[in-house]
């Protein structure tokens, strides 16, 4: 009984570091796609370019990070903050660099900070 022991440890040591692996993972900024030369999966960070959205058989909108930009289709809904243009969206799925494209399979929205919102509300006269 005691030879299982060493296995079971290890064994579930191996399954952490897998989780963790898994789990911790890390944004790309829509700059870094540039570097992308084969059709690969991706999670970016970004920020939802004013006024692309548009809501067809697919969701369709752009992000950049004020340097490079990108397609996203989306086939579900999700709420964007097309009017200000300071919508941040972290965009799951597979980009294709041939069409500069990201077919998502997960958009998630972030909500900005207080800064921004103060900034953006500056920015069209509300106090």
């Amino acid at each position: 009984m005691n030879k299982f022991v060493p296995v079971i440890a290890l064994t579930m040591a191996f399954g952490i570091i897998g989780f963790l692996t898994l789990s911790s993972t890390s944004y790309l900024s829509v700059s870094d796609l540039k570097e992308i030369k084969e059709t690969s999966r991706v999670v970016v960070m970004g920020n939802v370019t004013k006024g692309s959205a548009r809501v067809g058989k697919y969701l369709e909108f752009r992000i950049n990070d004020g340097a490079y930009e990108v397609k996203v289709i989306y086939p579900g809904y999700v709420m964007l903050d097309n009017v200000s243009g300071y919508g941040t969206v972290v965009v799951e799925g597979i980009y294709y660099p041939e069409n500069n494209t990201i077919f998502a399979k997960r958009v998630e929205t972030k909500c900005p900070s207080k800064e921004v919102i103060e900034a953006y509300n500056e920015s069209i006269g509300v106090k």
